[in-house]
């Protein structure tokens, strides 16, 4: 080698040693990412004292792609490049390399959240869309005349969730002019407001059980300001079933199904045995008979609850409405106190989750108080399954023919009311065995073998009076 070469080799190999002692005589400074340009390479960094010192991607120490989030926190040494202050070296303040994991902790601000989350609701897609997952729905309601207070939604799609079956009962509907009951605002009102008030909610908390319960909430305030500017009596009882396809805590794909409950509608699923089960306990006004009493409520010996009404200006209350259920959306009658036990608090909970194989349950039913008065819920499953199966000879779909045969078995056996309704949903996926288990009911039958075992109803505090 030259030895005029190799001295300057020899020279800058010292140099070199110089620099890494001074670099590591050197302390790591502490920064704050102020902006990074991904497509440039470089950005800014504010240190300890606030100053602004230039980063490139270049002196970034990372595992996978080099690069920075505004607002990270980040270690660095002091360097000069061009006579200008730079971060060299730059790491994780704990002095590891920058890794994909690390920039993930970074919360982001709110305007990449915001687009983070259109973007998901863009890209989602219904799962009960799939026609082998689908959910079929028919929902029966008497009296069929102008009369009828009860309002359904059937299956409407509710983004980044999945569907949302309503039931509102509706009670103390106001009395027009002509001295009738023309429907019910109430029951209305929820019908078209419920499934965008869950979809707004879950939006703002990614919960399914906090948005059903802020639905409940925004209702009822709504309603009742409403109610009171144009003098509404109307109220109902609501029951929101919402099906949610998810991940479980095993990271695999289930349905999971949330219900909403606020009044005296009962909810069972039938199971592959054909057998009821009682997801929902109605809140009766039975159950609150002291309470009611206690805030001058009349209740009489047969467990009727009513309370006369006037609205300002009236002299004396000569409308008397009766209560339905100690829980209620509106019905500004039985809420003219700020301490009246009725109130519109609902009950919340996932009732099942599951991975939709056989076995499951295949049909969740919603009926009103007025049905459970005079049957109990193996009557109710049977006249379901019975319709569903071969006595249905109109052609109807299963979910149709079983949710009027309820309706019509439970107003032969002459209830107090005649307001009566059910809803039938079943799940798609489990059709075979649903098929399979009407197959099993009907050659017990022609065997003489009674289809379900007899259940002796438990006293739950339903009857017809309330």
């Amino acid at each position: 080698m030259n030895a005029a070469l190799k001295r300057q080799f020899e020279a800058a190999t010292a140099v070199d040693a110089v620099v890494d002692k001074q670099i590591k005589a050197r302390g790591r400074e502490i920064g704050t990412v102020e902006a990074y340009d991904k497509v440039k390479g470089f950005g800014f960094v504010w240190d300890a004292d606030e100053e602004k010192i230039f980063v490139h991607q270049s002196q970034i120490t990372s595992q996978g792609f080099r690069q920075l989030v505004e607002g990270q926190k980040i270690s660095f040494l002091r360097g000069m490049n061009r006579d200008k202050p730079w971060c060299e070296d730059v790491r994780n303040p704990d002095g590891t390399p920058i890794t994909s994991e690390t920039k993930d902790k970074v919360e982001e601000p709110s305007v990449v959240a915001k687009k983070r989350r259109q973007q998901l609701k863009e890209q989602w897609r219904n799962f009960f869309e799939i026609p082998q997952y689908a959910l079929k729905g028919y929902a029966e309601s008497l009296p069929t005349t102008g009369a009828n207070q009860d309002k359904f939604v059937l299956g409407e799609t509710v983004p980044q969730l999945g569907k949302v079956f309503v039931v509102a009962h509706g009670c103390a509907a106001s009395i027009g002019k002509t001295g009738l009951i023309i429907g019910n605002e109430c029951s209305t009102f929820l019908k078209d407001k419920l499934p965008k008030y869950i979809a707004a909610a879950y939006e703002e908390k990614p919960d399914p059980a906090a948005a059903i319960a802020s639905a409940f909430e925004a209702a009822e305030s709504e309603w009742m300001e409403r109610a009171k500017m144009k003098s509404f009596t109307d109220g109902a009882e609501v029951t929101i079933a919402l099906f949610v396809h998810a991940l479980n805590s095993s990271g695999q794909p289930c349905v999971q199904l949330w219900m909403g409950n606020l009044g005296a509608n009962v909810v069972v699923l039938i199971n592959s045995e054909g057998m009821p089960v009682r997801v929902m306990e109605p809140h009766t006004t039975v159950k609150a008979r002291a309470l009611l009493e206690q805030a001058g409520f009349n209740v009489s010996e047969r467990g009727t609850v009513d309370v006369a009404f006037a609205e300002v200006g009236e002299h004396r209350p000569t409308t008397a409405f009766r209560l339905p259920a100690s829980r209620l959306i509106g019905g500004r009658p039985f809420k003219t106190s700020k301490t009246s036990p009725v109130t519109a608090k609902p009950e919340v909970k996932k009732v099942r989750e599951w991975k939709c194989v056989a076995g499951e349950e295949s049909v969740l039913l919603v009926f009103s108080a007025e049905v459970a008065s005079v049957l109990s819920d193996n009557d109710v499953v049977n006249a379901a399954l019975d319709a569903w199966g071969g006595n249905n000879s109109d052609g109807l779909d299963g979910w149709e023919a079983a949710s009027k045969a309820v309706v019509r078995t439970a107003q032969a056996q002459g209830p107090d009311r005649d307001t009566l309704h059910c809803l039938a949903v079943q799940c798609w996926w489990q059709e075979k065995p649903l098929q399979r288990l009407i197959a099993r009911r009907e050659d017990k039958k022609r065997s003489g073998v009674p289809a379900v075992e007899k259940v002796k109803p438990t006293d739950d505090g339903m009857d017809m009076f309330g």
